[in-house]
């Protein structure tokens, strides 16, 4: 399965819709984990909607690399041809 950026977008807003639902779980119920769990899992959110942000930017300027090339070699090829006689 390739991950596209539509993908990343999807897993940063669960990420985000976790942290809401459990801080209005917890406010409203008074159930919630040890604090040090607490920490460990939302830090661990944090980071990884920091590896999931760092890798989106990798698959975007791998895109314009791709959509520059592709143009590129488009261009190349009208080039190449001359141009048309009508």
């Amino acid at each position: 399965m390739k991950v596209t950026r539509n993908l990343l977008l999807g897993i940063t807003a669960g990420l985000g819709g976790f942290i809401i639902a459990y801080s209005l779980f917890r406010q409203f119920t008074g159930i919630g984990f040890s604090e040090q769990l607490e920490k460990f899992i939302l830090d661990g959110v944090i980071f990884a909607a920091l590896g999931i942000f760092v890798y989106n930017r990798k698959l975007a300027s791998e895109e314009k690399k791709e959509k520059e090339a592709k143009e590129r070699a488009e261009k190349e090829q009208t080039e190449a041809g001359g141009p048309e006689e009508g």
